[in-house]
């Protein structure tokens, strides 16, 4: 089942809504693939998770096709960050997202650097089934923004040119007072933004081995929920490839996702260190892969795109 949330303008789609949890964080994600093969997403979040609470973290990745990577991120105060419901805009100190007239409107200007990426289709939120998850008192919930739209990007990378692209875009909502470390065992993500054919795959593999939510979308259509799916990892680190095999809710085989190409491992709570421990216990130890992917199933084409495989650990 589809839940659909009408009325996007008017309920703000962009709205923060504030958890006084120690464990609380939410998190907006905006992806662009532009169509020379550049890379780039904003997160605007805000969380209690870490030291402070009511921070606001504005991050940005550019990955460029033999281009060093740009990552810039900025954490602010309470009072740095706001969301402003008549013109449903949220700030995060420098960076800022606003439903605007034609679409989506995303600014990041960070570490003399500036990402500024604009949709052409406005948020339309959707949850299938299985995107709101409960732990005890705690809850959940995902939402998709936009699943597939057309996007300008422009970048203004330090000590380069500006450089202007157009490609395919998608958002999504998380809202969470889970700690990260019980929300999940897996993640699995497969993005086909563009090209022909427009397709998301969100998957999920708790820590009890459950699974939801598990689900195919394919732009104009409702999305097709799974049953489960198994992950391998062939190769280890910089050097991993991975195939995500699916099966329908008959337990048939549905759909697989192949990686081909690494464009990024990261690995951010492995990089502190000594310092890891203390974080460790909240939010896990997140390894994230990024790939050129290819979605796979019986009597069809196959469809290009990014897949982003999250596990716990290594």
């Amino acid at each position: 089942m589809l839940t659909l949330l009408p009325g996007v303008a008017a309920a703000g789609a962009l709205e923060v809504a504030f958890n006084s949890s120690d464990r609380y964080g939410e998190s907006f994600t905006f992806v662009a693939d532009a169509d020379d093969g550049t890379y780039v997403t904003v997160n605007l979040s805000v969380t209690n998770i870490g030291p402070g609470s009511r921070t606001g973290i504005c991050r940005a990745t550019v990955l460029r096709p033999g281009k060093p990577v740009w990552s810039p991120q900025t954490r602010v105060g309470g009072r740095e960050w706001s969301y402003d419901a008549a013109t449903d805009t949220l700030k995060v100190g420098t960076c800022s997202a606003k439903v605007t007239d034609a679409g989506l409107s995303v600014e990041a200007a960070l570490d003399g650097g500036k990402v500024a990426l604009e949709y052409a289709k406005k948020p339309e939120p959707w949850s299938p089934e299985g995107s709101t998850i409960e732990l005890g008192k705690d809850r959940y919930r995902h939402e998709v923004l936009v699943g597939s739209s057309p996007v300008k990007v422009t970048l203004q990378v330090p000590k380069a040119a500006e450089v202007s692209l157009t490609g395919g875009g998608y958002v999504d909502h998380s809202r969470s007072t889970i700690a990260p470390a019980k929300l999940a065992k897996r993640w699995v993500r497969f993005r086909a933004l563009r090209g022909p054919q427009r397709a998301v795959v969100l998957a999920r593999e708790g820590q009890e081995g459950d699974y939801a939510p598990v689900y195919l979308w394919e732009d104009k259509g409702q999305p097709q929920l799974l049953e489960a799916f198994t992950l391998a990892q062939t190769g280890q680190k910089e050097r991993s490839a991975w195939r995500a095999e699916f099966t329908d809710r008959e337990g048939k085989p549905a759909l697989t996702v192949r990686s081909k190409t690494l464009l990024q491992r990261s690995a951010p709570v492995e990089s502190l260190g000594v310092l890891s421990g203390l974080v460790k216990p909240m939010v896990g130890s997140p390894v994230t892969y990024l790939h050129r992917a290819v979605l796979e199933r019986a009597g069809k084409p196959p469809v290009e795109g990014l897949m982003e495989v999250t596990v716990e650990g290594e």
